[in-house]
């Protein structure tokens, strides 16, 4: 089932690699007719990138990113394409764009070019690191920028930063693409109630420091935002409210008693089958627990090596307080919650399904079908004839070199 929530809102997709498509990909998933633009001569690099190709298709992650859209080749070198773009966003809502300021301004698809042929149109782009400073006009990755530069990295090294943690593969992308997208949707409800389109701006450093918040804040006040070092690093964290154990099999279990922690940690000592500990003077109330937080620890470390992670499974199943297993990408795809809501689908392609990650926001406790994304060049002759090109004038403009 396709979603209908923006059914009726076209937008204009002149994206590349991965941030700002995952914006254009939930759009479309969320029912907006997104129109793909793609040089004939050089694809989106994300449509050769991460593995081998399918005749006329895409690597998987471009597939991800570009879910549900309709593809269209135009050179925007040549005054012909530029003016099949113009048409285009004369009968758009939304004009959503990866490119560089320079190369906007280069092909004349900035603002001011786009908003002379449509003013009312909702002009949205995503950067690395912001639209004003001295480094707005520099181009940006997740790994760099959202990842490193944005403090996410630092916060996650175990210790004191003698061990570089690489960010994985599209996080800050599909992150940041989701916040862009609601920047639209935001931008579009403006027009909608002052007859006013702004423009929309998100950018991979300032979507870090918004996940990261919390840890920017403190650190001001000189709390250290790395973890804990060492093997033995949880034994400092506090014993019960956040902390992680590992089960006999070396798995490891998180557990976050916070809201009632004196009757959640009753409750859960006694899933454990020790109540004994509940009543101990040293783990009684909140503030002994702290007291003796080591000791306490290293009696939940041996309690938890003492069974597999499946049968912790099913002797905490009913307790009061929140925990997790750390699972594994892998293990989602069993994981009853993701099948009971569908966060995971199948794409039928050609060569066989493809599964992806449905995007995150439900409509009346839906997420849509993901439809595939499209081939190279694939909805250049629909789309035009929708804008009122005839097939003669498709054949000249093809023959030009001015779509593809």
């Amino acid at each position: 089932m396709k979603l209908d929530t923006l059914e009726g809102v076209r937008v204009v997709d002149l994206t590349m690699w991965a941030f700002v498509p995952a914006a254009g990909c939930v759009l479309a998933q969320w029912g907006a007719d997104v129109i793909k633009v793609e040089n004939p001569r050089a694809p989106d690099p994300m449509r050769l990138h991460g593995g081998s190709l399918e005749p006329g298709g895409a690597s998987p992650i471009f597939r991800h990113y570009n879910r549900g859209k309709r593809a269209i080749g135009v050179n925007l070198a040549s005054d012909e394409g530029r003016e099949v773009l113009y048409r285009l966003a004369e009968r758009a809502d939304v004009f959503l764009t990866s490119y560089l300021p320079a190369t906007r301004r280069k092909l004349r698809v900035d603002v001011e070019h786009i908003r002379t042929r449509n003013p009312d149109i909702v002009y949205a782009k995503g950067t690395g690191r912001g639209p004003r400073g001295p480094e707005a006009e520099a181009p940006g990755y997740d790994g760099a920028i959202w990842w490193a530069r944005g403090s996410l990295a630092s916060s996650a090294q175990n210790g004191a930063g003698t061990e570089w943690i690489p960010g994985q593969v599209g996080h800050g992308d599909g992150m940041s693409g989701m916040t862009l997208a609601g920047g639209v949707c935001a931008g579009l409800l403006k027009r909608a109630l002052t007859g006013v389109a702004p423009v929309v701006d998100a950018s991979l450093l300032s979507t870090a420091m918004w996940f990261n918040g919390p840890q920017i804040m403190q650190s001001k006040d000189g709390v250290p935002a790395t973890l804990p070092a060492g093997a033995d690093a949880h034994r400092r964290q506090p014993a019960t409210q956040t902390n992680q154990y590992r089960t006999r099999d070396g798995r490891w279990i998180s557990l976050h008693l916070l809201t009632d922690p004196d009757d959640l940690f009753t409750d859960m000592v006694d899933h454990l089958g020790r109540a004994d500990l509940a009543a101990d003077p040293r783990f009684s109330s909140t503030a002994s627990r702290r007291m003796h937080n080591e000791e306490l620890v290293a009696e939940l470390d041996s309690i938890f090596a003492t069974r597999d992670l499946d049968q912790w499974r099913e002797a905490l199943a009913t307790t009061k307080g929140v925990w997790a297993a750390v699972q594994t990408a892998a293990e989602l795809y069993e994981d009853p919650q993701v099948l009971a809501n569908g966060f995971i689908r199948d794409v039928p392609y050609p060569a066989g399904p493809l599964s992806l990650v449905a995007t995150p926001i439900m409509f009346d406790a839906e997420a849509g079908e993901p439809e595939r994304a499209p081939d190279f060049c694939e909805h250049t002759d629909e789309v035009l004839s929708e804008i009122g090109c005839a097939a003669s004038e498709i054949a000249a403009l093809r023959n030009s070199g001015a779509i593809g």
